[in-house]
């Protein structure tokens, strides 16, 4: 966490001294994914429809703040222990992430048409858990989960999100882009498996294997966004955009 907090710092000393600053709106349209406790699980093998929009507001050609918010389905069919599961579910996906351009990029300028990307940032999902404890009990008898049938209970999951991308100018204020982003997940209940195999051993005693920390549970949207620059800011400084060049 200390390690995160010093990029942070460093990128946002960094950017404080640069021009020009522009500000984005933008959509976001694509499919997810998940990974966590289910095994034979082949990614991206069913389109679950996602959208969104952000704003971003840039500090200069290579560094973005922006503000995001994603919705749709998380779904997937796979095995725990050998046995078939599947989930289905609505996730709402928030998050504040910094942007770095590999290359110098503006939107809508000719010198700087296009450029790679990664983020950076935190964030937090929320979606509804399920448990049946008869079905768990299929593949983990001695379970922990009590025998209480668990319907729609809300999470509130903090994540960290990152991810990659490319952008391109169309326009003079328009461009599109495509890009992965993951996100880790403090929760284990995404995929309605909180910690599976936890169980009471002979003696009684709890074995747990996930915490809120650590536990298997992830997903990632693949997707196009549109974006359109709502203030093209100040000019650029004659001097730092000469050094540029």
């Amino acid at each position: 966490m200390k390690k995160i907090l010093l990029v942070f710092a460093t990128v946002w000393i960094t950017v404080s001294g640069f021009a020009q600053k522009t500000a984005d709106i933008g959509i976001w349209g694509g499919t997810s994914t998940y990974f966590g406790d289910m095994s034979d699980a082949p990614q991206f093998q069913t389109f679950n429809l996602n959208f969104g929009a952000y704003f971003r507001y840039n500090f200069n050609a290579r560094v973005g703040l922006r503000a995001m918010f994603l919705t749709g389905t998380v779904a997937q069919d796979g095995k725990i222990e050998g046995m078939p599961w599947t989930f289905d579910k609505s996730v709402q996906d928030l998050s504040v992430q910094i942007e770095i351009n590999y290359l110098r990029y503006i939107l809508g300028e000719k010198r700087t048409p296009f450029s790679s990307y990664l983020t950076l940032g935190l964030g937090v999902d929320y979606f509804k858990y399920n448990m049946d404890p008869a079905l768990i009990a299929l593949f983990n008898p001695e379970h922990n989960k009590g025998t209480d049938i668990i319907e729609d209970e809300p999470v509130i999951a903090p994540t960290i999100p990152f991810g990659i991308g490319f952008k391109y100018n169309i326009g003079r204020r328009l461009g599109v882009g495509v890009e992965y982003q993951a996100r880790k997940i403090f929760s284990d209940k995404l995929d309605d498996l909180d910690d599976p195999l936890a169980h009471l051993n002979p003696a009684g005693e709890e074995i747990t294997y996930t915490s809120g920390v650590h536990n298997n549970d992830w997903s990632g949207y693949l997707g196009l966004h549109i974006t359109y620059m709502i203030y093209m800011g100040k000019s650029v400084c004659p001097v730092y955009d000469k050094k540029k060049k």
